[in-house]
């Protein structure tokens, strides 16, 4: 039987990115980049060479928020 994959608290690494997209490493521990718009935050993941980043749209407020 396949495990459960476990929730992740994302709060503190988008925290300084309120309502902006965001891209993260596929391990979701790095943010690559970042902007208000999708494009914004592919083109600094492309800078640091990756192609197939996680992309999340940041809350605006936060009480928890888990991937």
């Amino acid at each position: 039987m396949p495990s459960k994959p476990m929730p992740i608290d994302l709060t503190k690494l988008l925290a300084p990115y309120k309502g902006e997209w965001v891209a993260l490493s596929q391990d979701e521990q790095q943010v690559l980049g970042h902007g208000k718009t999708i494009d914004e935050a592919l083109a600094g993941a492309k800078k640091y060479g990756e192609h197939r980043p996680i992309i999340i749209k940041a809350p605006d407020q936060y009480s928890a928020f888990l991937l």
